[in-house]
């Protein structure tokens, strides 16, 4: 692919990360590629996990690859670190990487029947309560097949990209991002039976919410969705549309795993 236009997503709270900005628009002007906000062609991010998820939400809307250049801590989803970008960013304008793709969560809430919002999501989607004092109610099924009736303090729906993240805090298993399936993890709930559930990637899970005050809130990839109205219900789904994230000769899955997670050779 021909690249022409590139959007940038930078963290403006790290210096570093605005002066790698500066120098990769300095690269960008040289190469005669335009930097525009909507639609662009290339995505990349310069921060941390967090930078990235807001990055893959435009990557993944302009159906663009995403270029991750990691300056914070963990760096999941980054492929680049601090001081390989401009090569990188070369070589990626140079057409000398591969695309790997990672699956993407739809959400949908309704009321009564009738749509309320719709979300995208690249690592889990979150119901949990808004209510300090409670738990929240929320009746799980797959497929339109009961799952379990949970007390607790939320339930994560999560991609196998997004099992490294809140839903591995939350008790749940570790999925290669190559993997296709919804990771179902009740956090904190008030029952013997508090087991993650891996399911296909082609089922649908709906959330109900059957009490008759708001006393939970919806976010997606840990940004804050929306409030929602009691009687409400989530439906989350795979997306028919995964992310591109770009991908070079670094280390793989099980390599940043061990790096990250500092387990031993």
């Amino acid at each position: 692919m021909t690249i022409q236009t590139v959007s940038f997503v930078v963290h403006t709270g790290k210096p570093a990360a605005l002066a790698m900005n500066d120098e990769l628009l300095a690269l960008l002007a040289a190469r005669g590629v335009q930097v525009v906000e909507e639609q662009p062609d290339l995505v990349v991010s310069l921060g941390g996990d967090g930078t990235t998820l807001r990055a893959a939400q435009l990557a993944h809307e302009a159906n663009a690859p995403l270029l991750g250049v990691n300056l914070g801590t963990l760096g999941y989803l980054t492929e680049v670190e601090a001081g390989e970008q401009v090569d990188a960013l070369e070589r990626v304008l140079d057409g000398n990487f591969e695309v790997e793709e990672r699956m993407m969560l739809a959400c949908d809430v309704s009321v009564g029947g009738d749509l309320r919002s719709s979300h995208v999501g690249l690592n889990e989607v979150l119901v949990e309560r808004s209510a300090r004092h409670r738990l929240v109610t929320m009746v799980v099924n797959v497929g339109g097949e009961r799952l379990a009736t949970f007390n607790a303090d939320g339930v994560i729906v999560a991609t196998p990209t997004g099992s490294t993240a809140y839903a591995l805090s939350a008790g749940g298993p570790i999925v290669s991002p190559r993997a296709e399936s919804l990771i179902v993890v009740p956090v904190s709930p008030h029952m013997i039976f508090s087991r993650p559930v891996v399911l296909a990637p082609d089922e649908v899970v709906e959330i109900e919410l059957p009490d008759s005050l708001p006393v939970a809130s919806l976010s997606l990839d840990g940004a804050t969705g929306c409030e929602l109205a009691p009687e409400s219900v989530v439906t989350v789904q795979r997306h028919p549309r995964p992310l591109r994230l770009i991908r070079m000769s670094g280390p793989g899955f099980l390599e940043r795993l061990r790096r990250k997670m500092q387990l031993p050779n």
